[in-house]
Formats: C-alpha cells, structure tokens, sequence
C-alpha cells in the first residue's frame, strides 16, 4: 500500500446498490473513515455494521422524516370509523375507538422520544440550527427538536503508509502508522469537515509530520524508532487535528523498511560479525585448552620430579643410614655377608650343573658364572681327585 492515491492498485468493483430502506455507506473504497446514512430506529444497528470494504462507520447521518407518522396516523382514522360506524357493541366499539387514540398519540408523539445507541452521541438541531450535544440512552425533548448525528465516541484505528522518505544520510525509507484517533468534539467533527475530507487531511499531516521526522533521523538509526518518537509525533499530529474536533491517542510505528540493497549489506555485515565473534570464541576455547593441557603436563613434570627427588633423598638417607649402622657394626656386617655367602653357596650346592667355590672369591660372580654355564648347557664330568693330591694354593675343592 502507498500513500500516494495516484499510484495505488485499481480499487475493486463497487457493491451491488444498496436498496433505499437500509443504510448507504458514504466512502470510496480507499477511504478510512466512514459515514453512513439510517432512520433514527435504524442507527444503532447500522453503526455497528461493516460495509463491504471491511469499515464500521464513524458518523450516522439520520435521514429526515415527516413530524408524524402517516401510517399511524392512517391507521388511527380507519380504527376510529369502524368503531363510529359500524354495527358494533358498546364494549368492542369502545375499544377500538381506545386503540385508535393510542395510535394517533403515538403517530404524533414520536418526535418527543429520542433514543441515542450506546457508545455513541447525537446531535440535534432546532429551527435549521444546531442546538444540543445528547449522550446515549432515552431522551425526552421538545417536538421542534431533530436528530440529525449519530457520531460513535469510540477509539478507531487510522493506518498511515508513507513511502520514499528520505532519511538524514539520503536513504529512501518507507514507514508504517497505527494512528489512534477519538472524536472529542462531536460538533466540531460534523459542522466543520467531512468525513472523506477528514480523511485525506490525517494523511497529509501524519506523512508531514513522519518526513519531518525522518529527515533528522539517519537511516539505520530509524529502525530504533520507539515510544519518545511517537509522543512527539502523536502531538504534532493532535495539534493539526484538533480544531476538526478529533484527538490524536496514540501512534505506534507498527514498520520501517529499509531498501533491499542496504538490508543486504546490513545482514552481511551483522552476519560477518557473528561469524568473528565465533571464530574468537573458538580461538579463546583453543588457547584455554592448549594452556591447560600445558599446565597439566608441566604439573605432571613438577610431581616426577619431586617423586624422583623424595625417592633419591630416601635412597640417601638409607644409605646413609647403612653406612653409619655398618661403621658401628663392623664384624656385625662381615658376619652378615660371610652368612649370605655362605647361604648362596648352600643353594648352589643342591644343583648338579652350578659351580661352587669356596674361598674369599666374591660369591656374586660365582653364581653369575653358574648361570652363565648353565645357559651354555655346559656340564662337567665329576672326577675324583688322586689320592693324596692336594688342593689349590686356596684350598679349593673342585666337584661337579
């Protein structure tokens, strides 16, 4: 939708006419603000009733009607000449000439009751001029009294789009209106413009008002555009609408487009950023990761290494330790080792293929030779000595 007229799509064929006894819609079918035309019976029901373009009216014109109504009138002069003149009794006659009263009264009583809808003034007029403002309900009122308004008290809706507004920097923008509007002057509002008119002029002023606006805005900066804004605009509006007896209650921007190119390149852009922002907490998550992964392994380092040093220091101490013990017991320990030794040479014993020598020889390296010859699978045959031949320097004996 566009706010210029010219440029808008053709309007849909109008409606099938509407029959002479029901409301009439007064508003062409780009118009907003309607009004519409009913008898004084009929305009409760015909406020409340949308036309074929979807509109509820704002205003009810009442169609003038005769001081009287003819038909009751009618009605009352045949009941009154059958009660006069035909061949009835007393009773019946009677009756009728009470029930032809009743409907002369109310032919020529109606003027004195005006009934106002519910959420809704009118507005009468006495000797061409108008004269009162009537809320709703009942009202008893002079004969010389006519209703002429019926105008809805009721907060409508007024949808203003203002395209190609050319923002601080240049950029063209479009903007959507929610108007809130209020009849507060029903007087003003009937005698002073019409409808259509009245349409058109909120147009003119709320797209005044949002180019005036939007030209001190720049063009990303309107899409920030929030309740301050709309104060403001909402009483340049109410001033300009006032002496038409209608109040501005609210403004709501309900949208604001930017042209494709730049929503493009700002989606790119703020796409762009998201993508970095991502890539740093990735590189963040990594580097903490490498650094504790660092940390933990240098922690592992830092335990080894005192592991190994509590260890080479128990090592230290029980050698020292053994040393001191073996300082102070020295034939303790010879007799110690000479016992181990001999304990290792009593084990070799048992086995056939093991050498034992006895004598001051390091028992260590005998028992390496042993095993040395047992994995060559080197056997000896036993030989007896001579008799009488004696042993090495010594004193060795030699058995296999």
């Amino acid at each position: 939708m566009t706010d210029d007229l010219a440029q808008q799509a053709p309007a849909p064929p109008p409606p099938e006419p509407v029959p002479l006894d029901e409301a009439e819609p007064i508003a062409g079918p780009h118009i907003q603000i309607t009004e519409t035309a009913a008898t004084p019976l009929d305009a409760g029901e015909v406020i409340e009733r949308r036309d074929a373009y979807g509109r509820v009216p704002v205003v009810v014109r009442i169609r003038r009607q005769p001081p009287i109504r003819v038909e009751w009138v009618i009605i009352a002069i045949a009941l009154a000449a059958s009660g006069l003149f035909a061949p009835l009794e007393a009773a019946l006659r009677a009756v009728i000439l009470v029930v032809a009263i009743v409907a002369l009264l109310a032919g020529f009583l109606q003027r004195i009751f005006l009934r106002v809808p519910p959420g809704t003034v009118g507005l009468v007029m006495r000797a061409g001029r108008h004269d009162r403002v009537l809320n709703d309900g009942i009202h008893r009122v002079n004969p010389t009294l006519v209703l002429t308004h019926v105008i809805t008290t009721r907060d409508f809706a007024f949808d203003v789009p203002v395209s190609e507004v050319r923002s601080r920097d240049g950029v063209g923008l479009s903007v959507d209106l929610m108007l809130t509007l209020q009849i507060d002057n029903p007087v003003k509002f009937a005698y002073a413009i019409t409808t259509s008119d009245l349409d058109q002029l909120v147009h003119a002023v709320a797209q005044d008002a949002v180019r005036s606006m939007i030209r001190g805005v720049a063009a990303l900066d309107a899409l920030d555009l929030g309740t301050t804004e709309a104060d403001v605009l909402r009483e340049e509006i109410a001033a300009k609408l006032e002496r038409f007896g209608v109040a501005a209650r609210a403004v709501a921007f309900t949208r604001v487009t930017l042209p494709v190119q730049l929503t493009a390149s700002l989606e790119a852009r703020r796409l762009a950023g998201v993508q970095l922002d991502e890539q740093a907490s990735a590189f963040e998550l990594d580097k903490r990761r490498i650094g504790d992964q660092a940390s933990l392994l240098a922690q592992e380092a830092a335990a080894r290494r005192h592991e190994v040093e509590a260890e080479a220091q128990a090592e230290a101490l029980r050698l020292q330790r053994l040393e001191e013990r073996l300082a102070a017991n020295p034939n303790a320990a010879r007799y110690d080792l000479e016992l181990a030794r001999l304990r290792v040479a009593g084990e070799l014993a048992g086995n056939t293929r093991a050498i034992v020598t006895l004598g001051a020889n390091d028992v260590g390296t005998n028992l390496l030779l042993a095993r040395e010859a047992e994995h060559d699978g080197i056997s000896a045959a036993a030989k007896p000595a001579a008799p009488g031949a004696p042993g090495d320097a010594n004193g060795r004996a030699t058995s296999a």
